[in-house]
């Protein structure tokens, strides 16, 4: 469960991630190197998984809010979150991504 914590914890924090992982859960969670245990693959599977329009849109805004109130009120990092997870070196591609939006 933690693992899952975690993702859904970065989606929160961090745009870039969560635009990524919203479009494709799995996918995501490979490319960033999460090693989840089959529960949490199933449950993040059965949340975020093959999401309706509607229900991937109420999500984001959901994140938006949780996002601000998070950055309101526990004050820990300026946006981006610094403690989210980062993109792992391979492909390169997302982290070049990353730095154009930060840019």
């Amino acid at each position: 469960m933690d693992l899952l914590v975690t993702l859904i914890g970065n989606a929160a924090v961090d745009p870039f991630f969560r635009k990524r992982f919203l479009d494709n859960p799995v996918d995501t969670a490979d490319e960033y190197g999460f090693r989840l245990t089959k529960g949490d693959f199933e449950m993040m599977k059965t949340l975020f998984a093959d999401l309706t329009p509607t229900d991937k849109n109420a999500l984001q805004q959901a994140f938006v809010v949780l996002e601000d109130l998070l950055y309101e009120k526990l004050k820990v990092c300026p946006r981006p979150c610094a403690l989210s997870i980062f993109p792992p070196p391979e492909p390169r591609e997302l982290r070049k991504e990353r730095e154009k939006i930060a840019a």
